[in-house]
């Protein structure tokens, strides 16, 4: 059976290595050293996408969120990432890839965040119970291998998960769904803009009014 870093429990042999990523937050750069590990998104690199994603929403300077969903983690560059940059925020980052969450809270300590939680997706639901667990951020490098239903279904989630006036950031290639992504967003949330494009990139961004 093929397996996927959106796969649950990796069968490949573990072979963890420490990659490099440099980003520059408020006026300085910042250095990064994540582990990462066969049968996880992207060892060798944090891949472009992602890249362009986060440089995006820190140009497009929001509003510091008390509460960010990062949907999808992988390693967790996105809410080291934004942890930095949002230091007073609580970091929730979800997956399905077992291995994938692991090296995730193990870089999130790497990256010294204060308030963090990494924890399998299949829990998101029971936050809603809560209206104090909603986010003013969510972002998400979607797992587009996994499908469109599968994908689509991030963008309820975030939805949901939102609170009123919140932002959900997504990065996804314009030909590789792009066109109907923004249709979907549009649909649910009654507004897409792209905020950057880059090397086939899109960035999206849809406000929860």
């Amino acid at each position: 059976m093929a397996q996927h870093y959106y796969s649950k429990d990796p069968i490949s042999a573990s072979n963890e290595r420490s990659i490099d990523y440099v980003i520059n937050i408020n006026g300085s750069a910042q250095r990064y050293s994540f582990i990462t590990d066969s049968g996880v998104f992207s060892i060798s690199r944090v891949d472009h996408g992602t890249d362009i994603l986060l440089n995006a929403i820190l140009k497009d300077e929001p509003q510091a969120p008390n509460r960010l969903l990062d949907i999808g983690c992988g390693y967790g560059p996105i809410g080291a990432v934004l942890g930095t940059a949002f230091p007073e925020a609580h970091v929730h980052m979800v997956d399905v890839n077992e291995r994938a969450m692991d090296l995730a809270r193990r870089n999130a300590q790497k990256a010294k965040l204060k308030d963090f939680t990494v924890e399998t997706v299949d829990n998101l639901p029971a936050l809603l119970q809560d209206p104090a667990n909603a986010f003013q951020m969510v972002v998400t490098n979607p797992p587009i291998r996994a499908g469109k239903a599968v994908v689509y279904g991030i963008f309820q989630q975030a939805f949901d998960h939102l609170t009123s006036g919140g932002a959900l950031y997504v990065v996804i290639r314009k030909n590789q769904g792009g066109p109907s992504a923004i249709k979907e967003l549009e649909r649910l949330f009654g507004n897409c803009e792209i905020i950057d494009r880059e090397a086939g990139f899109h960035i999206l961004k849809s406000i929860k009014e």
